[in-house]
């Protein structure tokens, strides 16, 4: 995993929208590839970490997860083999893809590891978990951490516990999709003022505009959802990006370095090669007989800045004419005495 200065970072973050199906799983990676993202990343866990038989679906939950189908089942069928996870790391890298993961529990740790992952990813929802931390100890890779819900205690607890020199802090609301009155994209900065470590950002709202004012405000990795179809039944399809959003994000990210420039007041040699075009001439507005005088009744400024230019004015002013200058036509330096 390797965070280039000169572009955004991004990761699509195909989470369960694979709906625990490996030919999708699949084609996702290889649409990520397409709109130039830089890593895919996936959910691996034990299906009792996240949800107990009996546990209670949220108001998003119950509005986007079949009716008859319990949390628990639904973690249930989002995973994979380890052959197959195996497999489509395979198919990131041969897409030039990093391979990430969250990890929720020791199991899931110990199968990324096994899979040979880039980077461990520690959900919002586990800011707290200090057992996870502390297996987590043994890890090398990069750890990318999450902080929805956080307060500034929790963060600051997770990050001393993590202990890696590799942290990457990923600004995060945890709402389902995320209201745009909610998305609070300035905390970016605070976090990064506050603990100084690069800063990401993890977008739960719907469209692409948060990620795209989040890598303006210098956000190092953006992490979006990715899906095939956003209008899909199903957690976290309608708050994803499909292909197109996501290339929109990825070439924004790519570029907008960019588009910043060197921040230099002069304009560049190619800028002012356009003068000549857009600036101004000193003009005869009427016909002007010799010795008469100058004056800004008597002259006009016009396009194109070819000769002599309208800065040049006050230069002439209350000078006389050599000449005859008919008008309408562009003042010479050798007309004025």
């Amino acid at each position: 995993m390797k965070i280039s200065k000169n572009k955004t970072y991004i990761i699509a973050e195909i989470g369960i929208n694979h709906e625990g199906k490996y030919n999708i799983a699949k084609k996702l990676i290889i649409n990520a590839a397409k709109a130039g993202a830089d890593a895919v990343k996936f959910q691996i866990f034990n299906p009792i970490t996240l949800a107990t038989p009996e546990i209670k679906k949220t108001r998003h939950q119950k509005r986007k997860i079949k009716k008859k189908e319990s949390l628990f089942k639904m973690w249930s069928r989002m995973t994979f083999t380890l052959k197959q996870w195996k497999n489509l790391k395979t198919l990131a890298k041969a897409k030039s893809l990093d391979f990430i993961c969250s990890v929720f529990d020791e199991e899931s740790i110990k199968k990324a590891k096994s899979i040979g992952i880039d980077a461990y990813k520690i959900a919002s929802s586990d800011l707290t978990d200090y057992k996870l931390f502390k297996i987590l100890k043994s890890v090398k890779k990069p750890i990318l951490l999450s902080t929805g819900m956080g307060s500034h205690k929790e963060i600051k607890n997770a990050i001393s516990r993590i202990r890696s020199k590799n942290i990457y802090i990923f600004h995060c609301v945890s709402l389902y999709p995320c209201p745009g009155n909610f998305v609070n994209l300035k905390r970016i900065i605070s976090l990064k003022k506050k603990y100084k470590k690069p800063t990401g950002y993890s977008d739960h709202s719907i469209g692409t505009n948060a990620c795209i004012g989040a890598i303006a405000l210098g956000a190092k990795i953006i992490e979006k959802h990715f899906t095939l179809n956003k209008k899909k039944l199903g957690s976290d399809h309608m708050l994803s990006a499909d292909l197109k959003d996501l290339k929109e994000i990825c070439d924004f990210g790519k570029n907008f370095k960019k588009q910043l420039g060197t921040g230099s007041i002069e304009p560049s040699k190619k800028e002012k090669g356009m003068r000549k075009f857009f600036r101004k001439s000193i003009f005869a507005k009427n016909n002007i007989f010799p010795n008469d005088s100058f004056s800004l009744k008597n002259l006009d400024t016009r396009r194109p800045g070819t000769n002599l230019t309208a800065d040049k004015i006050d230069m002439i002013i209350n000078k006389k004419a050599k000449k005859k200058i008919n008008k309408n036509e562009i003042i010479k330096l050798h007309y004025i005495k």
